[in-house]
Order: C-alpha cells, then sequence, then structure tokens
C-alpha cells in the first residue's frame, strides 16, 4: 500500500517516455533494413513485452534507455509472452502472419478478456491462424500486397496490427469500418511508418506502400496522457509542475483542456509548465483519445461545474471496466459523477479527505489515485499494475 500526504505539487519532472511510441519505435526497428538507436526507453511491462516480441527476428542490445536494434534472419519456430500487452499481442499476431514459420504468441492477465477475434478472423483469410486459450497459433508465409476489411470501433491496435503487416511486406490496404475509436493511435502508427520510410494514406481506406529502412537514431518522445497525472496533482494542490522533455502530439490535446478549464499552461520546445489551478467545467469528446479520460476525469472533479465527458463507452474494454473502475476513483473523493449514455457527468468538489483508492489492477487508474490521493491524502491499495507502463511514477507522487 502507498500512502501520500496531500500537499503542493511543486517540481520539475521528466517527461515519461510515449508507451505507444516505444512499442512502435521497436517494432518498426525489428522490421526495418539497418539498424536502429532507439534512445529513452523506460522499461515497463508493456515495453519489455514488445523486446519479448522482436527477439526472434532481431538482434537488440540494450544499454541503460537506450536499444541497439537491427533486423536479422527470423528464428523458424518462435514463441514468446506478451503478458498483459494489448498492443504487442494484436500487432505481433498480425506481423507474424506475413513471416514464414511458426509463431505461438501467449498472453493473460486481463488480456484473456479482451478482444483479439475480429483480428484472427481477418488473418486467416490470408494465413492458418489457431487462438487457444492463452495463446495464438500463427503459421506465417511470404504474403503479397493484401486488402481486408476491419471493425474500427473495438481496437484500433487491430488496424495498427495490419499497417504493420503491410509495411514488412508488399504493402496493402485496411479498410476500417465503423466508427473509428482511439482514431489517434493509428495516427502514430503513420508516423512511425514513415519515419521508417513507408508511404502512409489516411483516408476512407489506409493505403500503406511497403519498404522499411532504418532512420538511424530515434529518441522516444513524451508522453501527456501520463505525464497529465502530474500536471492535474500540481493544479489541484495549487503547485507548480514543469515537465522536461520532447512532447509527442498523440496527446497534447490535454494542454488545450487544461487552459480550458481555467488551468495556466505554458508550453514550448522541450517543456511543458502549469500552474493555478481548475475554476471550469469541461464539455469534451474523447472517443480519439481515451488515455486522457482518467486525468481529465479527475481534474473534473475539482471543479464545481459540472463536467461531460463524451466517447466513454469503450473503455469498458480496457485492462479494467474503466467507466466503473473512474467512477469507483470519483466516488470515493465525494464527487457526484454518473455514467448515462455513453457520458461521464461529473461535479466536484471532493468531499472526503484521507482516503483508501483502489488501483482495480489498471495501470492508469492506479495513476488516477495517485493524484486524486495527493490532493486529499490518502493510501492506493496496489501500485504494482502502474509498472505496466510508467513504472518510475511513484517517485514523483511520494
Amino acid at each position: 500500500m502507498l500512502c501520500i500526504e496531500a500537499g503542493r505539487l511543486v517540481g520539475r519532472f521528466p517527461l515519461p517516455p510515449s508507451k505507444p511510441y516505444s512499442q512502435r519505435l521497436l517494432l518498426a526497428s525489428a522490421l526495418a533494413e539497418g539498424e536502429t538507436v532507439v534512445r529513452g526507453l523506460e522499461w515497463s511491462d508493456d515495453v519489455v513485452a514488445m523486446v519479448r516480441a522482436i527477439q526472434p527476428i532481431a538482434s537488440i542490445t540494450l544499454r541503460g534507455g537506450t536499444a541497439v536494434v537491427s533486423k536479422r534472419e527470423p528464428d523458424k519456430y518462435r514463441a514468446f509472452n506478451v503478458m498483459e500487452s494489448g498492443f504487442t499481442l494484436r500487432t505481433a499476431v498480425a506481423v507474424y502472419a506475413g513471416i514464414p514459420g511458426l509463431t505461438a504468441v501467449y498472453f493473460g492477465g486481463t488480456l484473456r478478456g479482451r478482444p483479439i477475434d475480429e483480428l484472427v478472423e481477418v488473418l486467416r483469410r490470408l494465413v492458418s491462424v489457431s487462438k487457444l486459450p492463452g495463446a495464438v497459433v500463427i503459421e506465417g508465409r511470404r504474403l503479397g500486397r493484401f486488402r481486408v476489411e476491419i471493425k474500427a470501433d473495438v481496437s484500433s491496435q487491430y488496424i495498427s496490427g495490419l499497417m504493420f503487416l503491410a509495411a514488412a511486406g508488399d504493402g496493402g490496404v485496411v479498410v476500417p469500418k465503423g466508427e473509428r475509436k482511439s482514431w489517434s493511435f493509428v495516427e502514430a502508427t503513420a508516423d512511425v511508418l514513415r519515419l521508417f520510410g513507408a508511404e502512409v494514406s489516411m483516408g476512407d481506406e489506409v493505403v500503406v506502400e511497403g519498404g522499411l529502412r532504418s532512420p538511424g537514431t530515434v529518441d522516444v518522445p513524451g508522453d501527456l496522457s501520463l505525464a497529465s497525472f502530474l500536471l492535474v496533482a500540481g493544479l489541484a494542490t495549487g503547485g507548480k509542475v514543469r515537465l522536461e522533455g520532447a512532447v509527442a502530439k498523440l496527446d497534447a490535446v490535454v494542454l488545450d483542456i487544461f487552459k480550458s478549464m481555467g488551468a495556466d499552461i505554458a508550453y514550448g520546445d522541450g517543456y511543458v509548465e502549469a500552474w493555478g489551478g481548475f475554476t471550469k467545467g469541461v464539455d469534451v469528446d474523447l472517443g480519439g483519445n481515451p488515455d486522457l479520460v482518467m486525468p481529465v476525469a479527475l481534474a473534473a472533479a475539482m471543479v464545481e461545474e459540472q463536467s461531460a465527458i463524451r466517447g466513454v463507452e469503450h473503455l469498458r474494454f480496457k485492462e479494467s471496466d474503466r467507466v466503473a473502475t473512474v467512477l469507483d476513483v470519483l466516488w470515493r473523493l465525494g464527487v457526484d459523477a454518473r455514467y448515462e449514455g455513453g457520458v461521464l457527468y461529473i461535479k466536484g468538489p471532493p468531499r472526503r479527505r484521507d482516503v483508501r483508492f483502489s488501483s482495480s489492477g489498471d495501470h492508469r487508474i492506479g495513476l488516477m489515485a495517485m493524484a486524486a490521493a495527493k490532493a486529499v491524502g490518502g493510501c492506493v491499495d496496489d501500485i504494482s499494475p502502474v509498472a505496466k507502463s510508467w513504472p518510475s511514477a511513484v517517485l514523483y507522487f511520494k
């Protein structure tokens, strides 16, 4: 159990490395011609899972937060465990469909109950794929150019996986069907593939022309979806927080959201600063940026005006049912909060102090709980889930 005293959060903190970019850069490095140096990694569970996934096809040297990766002749038989990393599972299953040989991708924990079936069905049109309890087995082969349709409202990682498959081979067309959820992550995949020389067209269809080549040395940008918990903790306690490092554009919209809620925000090349406090509610759709729901919900809990966070129904299929677990944190604070028709309605301020929070086995709920504890004082029952994305976070909130 981690107990945190209420008080102003003031200080300079390094931006945590972006987990989405870390994973994408490592995977692209393993598929590209030439050696790639990936700098600025943090060894979270999900990043380690991606290293496991690329070992059968790449030579990897690790030094501190740097990985030196180069493509090699793939092992004929491959087996590895991605633990609870959804992105690693879905991209590995897709990519290994295009690599001759047999692959067993093991997974566990909450990932056993999360979506994979739609991707398996699409890949079965190209290769032999078997879904077993706790594993997916793929009989890969060299693929030509392909065209597939897949649901876009279940997991954006399906689309990212198929984009990597196309980029590693002769190209392909992915046709997303239905509402596009978490689309910013698909755009992040496109950014990385372009960095490695692929041509990617994003429209009604996602068209990827293959041929990946190393850009040499790449730096992992900072992750605002994680760092925003520090911003919320600082703003909720009347403190001042400076984040240092390059910012990924993936979730930079959170800065505009916090500004609209009354916070003072300044940012430039290599830094973000936040001071003041939250004074206004917000009405925002986060269907495209689901990882921001937790910090924005906590910010809304500090304000007397009612806030509405829309596009959150997709959160029910994450590491926890995040609709329920976000509400759990808010209710423990004594905040008026409810979920209705795909919308979270929140009206603060907190009415309780010295609260006992639960991480609910979910890294982002654990981070939300730590930031909440800094605001009102309290304890978090289990912080081990935080290692999934940002292991060093506990050092900053403590």
